[in-house]
């Protein structure tokens, strides 16, 4: 099949027998064709990342504010965006993804992945649907989509959801329809009207447009609210079994088992010394090696400079209370960054060595539970830390999707007005922008001071970042709040650690790194 625009792009036909592996052929132009294979389980993105060719591709445009565009190409339907977490069990025979790219814009949704992710983890295609919605809505109702350039470009956008949801409740999650429609009282059009709390079983493989049956404002039942607005509902029980995961005791068990190579780092000033100042928290990444965040050990101009000998790690540390905890000293700064790297990521990172191995050997390392290519922008997560500088907790949060970030700071202006000037006054002396890093991870967490450098856990617990700071302001009393807290996911600091030893020759630590190499997409031209 023929793509009739000119401009240049990337053409994939997926041949795909639903069996646990795809084979995908793609070509760039229309005039080589390339192949990679990929599990059904993955998505679209992770599949595509497989390619070094398309990895060369996308790179060329990640300095240009660009964003990748799917859409699928089938006979019997029209042409439609997916998103870049669409599962690749979907894809069916023969059938034509054409690849391109857009202007990023802050109402971007394309690549941010499902709320929930037992969605993005399915590889049983019988359980799912897929249905495509026209761009444009009906008489009352014109411009549905989120994204200027999403809607500059496509005509419909394909949207899949699990059996037995509700309409609304699809169309909510997906995340690229603009949320004042779902205010209103809608349908989904084809020949017949399916009013949004019907299940979405009907619609599977049909194109419909959206229509208006009435202007009057609705309330949300509980069964149409998405699990981030669940959490923030405080009459709500979540009967979502993956919103209860966190609370079954089984699931707080392994979170504690990881949670015990959590440290609290004490300045140490004299070989003697057992007092010290408490910084921060970190956690023991892998062998004598311990991960935390690059401010809890000094100013940016600072760190380099570090004297390492002055910080000590203390396992077991549950409280200040705490006798049975293990002390072990930092022998050197491994590895740092505090700032921006060559891709333009945010990064704020110190890898340190201790100075004996022995009486850690007890300890997890969290490296073997990191979980590369995870979502970052949706779904639950869990914090392990010491925030001010106490007793260790263990705080499940919703992540704040990139899109809605602006709205949730205007949300805390709206609650908070009597210290709105407060706020404005912060933002333009730090220079906030929300959306400036994509490998930022945004939440509404209970954490604060002392717990920079916690691990974030994924709803599966698996690491998936760091825990460093939030948008804060000072109150009257000199008190601290935040709009939103925030961390960094853990591939670019895995990449940028990789990077630094190899150039130190620090062969204990590269090798460790890059055994793992079939789980992460490093760039090997760094290397």
């Amino acid at each position: 099949m023929e793509l009739k625009k000119k401009k240049k792009s990337i053409a994939f036909s997926f041949n795909c027998n639903k069996t646990s592996l795809v084979t995908a052929n793609y070509c760039f132009n229309r005039l080589k064709r390339f192949s990679v294979s990929c599990k059904t389980s993955m998505t679209v993105l992770e599949a595509l990342n497989t390619s070094q060719m398309f990895k060369n591709e996308k790179d060329k445009k990640k300095n240009k504010q660009k964003e990748i565009l799917i859409q699928r190409c089938k006979e019997g339907v029209p042409t439609a965006a997916v998103k870049t977490d669409f599962p690749c069990c979907l894809i069916e025979t023969d059938e034509i993804l054409y690849i391109d790219f857009i202007q990023k814009d802050e109402n971007s949704c394309t690549n941010r992945t499902t709320a929930d992710p037992s969605l993005r983890k399915t590889s049983m295609p019988e359980t799912l649907v897929t249905f495509q919605v026209k761009k444009e809505g009906g008489q009352k109702v014109r411009l549905l989509l989120k994204s200027k350039a999403l809607r500059r470009r496509v005509q419909y956008v394909c949207v899949y959801a699990f059996k037995g949801e509700k309409i609304k409740t699809a169309l909510k999650r997906d995340g690229r329809f603009k949320n004042d429609i779902f205010r209103k009282h809608c349908a989904l059009s084809d020949e017949l009207k399916h009013e949004w709390s019907n299940p979405v079983d009907n619609l599977d493989r049909k194109a419909f447009q959206l229509v208006v049956l009435s202007d009057k404002n609705q309330p949300d039942s509980q069964d149409d609210l998405t699990p981030q607005e669940k959490k923030h509902d405080g009459n709500t029980k979540s009967t979502n079994p993956s919103i209860k995961r966190y609370a079954q005791l089984k699931q707080r068990e392994k979170l504690k088992n990881k949670s015990d190579v959590q440290k609290f780092f004490r300045a140490e000033y004299g070989k003697n010394s057992s007092g010290g100042s408490a910084l921060g928290t970190g956690f023991l990444l892998f062998d004598r090696y311990i991960l935390t965040n690059a401010h809890v050990i000094g100013e940016p101009t600072d760190v380099p400079k570090v004297n390492a000998g002055q910080f000590t790690a203390v396992f077991g540390y549950e409280d200040l209370d705490s006798e049975d905890s293990k002390r072990i000293p930092v022998e050197q700064l491994a590895a740092h960054s505090y700032g921006t790297d060559d891709k333009g990521r945010y990064l704020d990172y110190a890898l340190l060595e201790l100075d004996d191995i022995e009486n850690i050997a007890e300890y997890p390392k969290l490296l073997d539970c990191y979980r590369p290519n995870a979502p970052i922008n949706r779904g639950q997560i869990c914090i392990v830390g010491h925030p001010g500088e106490g007793v260790k907790k263990m705080d499940p949060c919703f992540i704040i999707e990139r899109e809605n970030r602006i709205e949730a700071a205007n949300k805390h202006k709206t609650e908070n007005q009597h210290l709105i000037h407060l706020m404005n006054e912060a933002c333009s002396k730090e220079k906030w922008n929300f959306l400036a890093n994509e490998n930022q991870i945004t939440y509404d967490s209970c954490f604060f001071h002392g717990s920079s450098g916690s691990p974030v856990f994924d709803v599966d617990c698996n690491l998936i970042g760091i825990h460093t700071g939030g948008y804060k302001y000072k109150t009257e009393g000199d008190k601290t709040r935040n709009f939103m807290e925030y961390g960094f996911s853990m591939q670019p600091i895995l990449e940028n650690i990789s990077v630094q030893a190899r150039m130190k020759d620090l062969t204990n630590i590269f090798s460790v790194i890059e055994q793992n190499s079939e789980n992460y997409s490093f760039d090997k031209d760094q290397s």
